[in-house]
């Protein structure tokens, strides 16, 4: 073997070893404290998160508090931070300082296992997988017997059962191109599936991160008529989203910019030029402008037209 290989092999083992390393300061532990049975509120402190190997923060000293059972709006253009607070929200990341509380117990500190169960995310982006729609549906609480009536309850809920009825075997069919069988579904069926995966899950708290990118404006309305009901009956919704009209009814909007939060307010709030910075409401306005049309102009009087000779 020659040096130059020799070099490359050790640089491989260089890596597995740190890799290795990494894995076991970033393994999530076993065991922590419960939380409460019920959260009244989940709230940051002073929250900053910087990833690893960058020098600039993603988050810098936020304070926020989300409500229980009410709908919490996150917007702000990309790269503001709103993914970033969503992964420590849900204890996927912990803070590099200050603290986030479900009802008063750190994430640092809490049972993550017990805390992951108490989240469901429906991300732009989720995993489809090529299994029928039953398991689509169903993985969303795969640490419990499947039920129909629970799954077609949570398909009825979320507007998949439109979907369900126009596959030719129903709950039983495979939703996967090339294979035997496998039915093709558009995007925006694939997110009512989505949304029905995250109420079977019968989380604490709803993530749902641009649920309507692929919906016309009437499913789209229907969806956030689905989600403000889910608040409704006590889940916490937090809704990321880049159309601002779609934070109309949140509880309390909370508006980023490079990792600060700059305003908060309803919507009422927000919009009213006496009250904060403006950068929600200049945002919106410019929003609203790309929907309007050019004026239609009036009929053609065709009597008084001069008729074409032959």
């Amino acid at each position: 073997m020659r040096v130059t290989d020799v070099q490359g092999e050790a640089l491989f083992v260089a890596d597995l070893e740190r890799l290795c390393a990494e894995a076991v300061q970033r393994a999530v532990p076993d065991g922590g404290k419960a939380l409460p049975e019920t959260t009244p509120e989940i709230r940051f402190e002073k929250v900053t998160y910087t990833y690893p190997g960058k020098e600039t923060p993603s988050l810098r000293d936020v304070d926020l508090v989300i409500p229980r059972g009410k709908t919490v709006a996150l917007v702000g253009k990309n790269g503001s931070g709103k993914s970033t607070l969503v992964s420590l929200l849900s204890g996927v990341r912990l803070p590099s300082s200050g603290q986030v509380l479900w009802g008063g117990v750190s994430t640092a500190e809490a049972d993550r296992a017990q805390l992951f169960g108490r989240v469901a995310i429906v991300a732009q982006d989720f995993f489809r997988w090529p299994f029928t729609a039953r398991v689509n549906i169903g993985i969303g609480r795969s640490d419990v017997r499947w039920d129909d009536e629970a799954i077609r309850d949570a398909a009825a809920y979320a507007g998949a059962d439109e979907v369900i009825a126009g596959l030719p075997r129903g709950l039983d069919s495979l939703l996967g191109r090339g294979y035997k069988g496998g039915q093709e579904i558009s995007g925006g069926q694939w997110q009512k599936l989505g949304l029905a995966r995250a109420r079977f899950r019968h989380g604490e708290l709803l993530i749902v991160d641009e649920p309507t990118s692929a919906l016309d404006a009437a499913a789209e309305q229907r969806v956030f008529d689905q989600i403000h009901r889910l608040a409704d009956k006590g889940q916490t919704t937090v809704l990321i989203t880049h159309r601002l009209a779609s934070a109309r009814h949140a509880d309390v909007i909370y508006v980023l910019d490079e990792g600060r939060v700059v305003e908060t307010g309803t919507f009422t709030e927000l919009m009213d030029p006496a009250i904060g910075t403006g950068a929600f409401r200049d945002a919106y306005e410019l929003q609203a402008r790309q929907y309007e049309t050019a004026p239609v102009p009036p009929p053609r009087d065709r009597a008084a037209e001069p008729k074409s000779r032959r």
